[in-house]
């Protein structure tokens, strides 16, 4: 068990897979993976998020498995 999460705490991490139903598996740098889901603002401005993208993600207080996206950076394609 870790420390118990703040409202508000917020991680980076990696975009791993893309889900069904507007869901993200995004894994940390220490390994963990959690799901989340895009913020409003981001579902509206941010045309597409793909595996390998950098993001911002608010971890839920009850659940520290799932979080909402709230920042994207774009991964450089080649």
């Amino acid at each position: 068990m870790g420390r118990p999460v703040e409202r508000g705490d917020e991680v980076s991490g990696t975009v791993a897979r893309v889900l069904p139903n507007a869901l993200y598996e995004v894994v940390l740098p220490g390994g963990r993976t959690l799901l989340a889901h895009l913020s409003d603002a981001l579902r509206v401005n941010v045309p597409r998020v793909v595996p390998g993208d950098e993001v911002r993600v608010r971890l839920s207080p009850f659940d520290r498995s799932r979080g909402r996206i709230v920042s994207h950076v774009r991964a450089a394609r080649s």
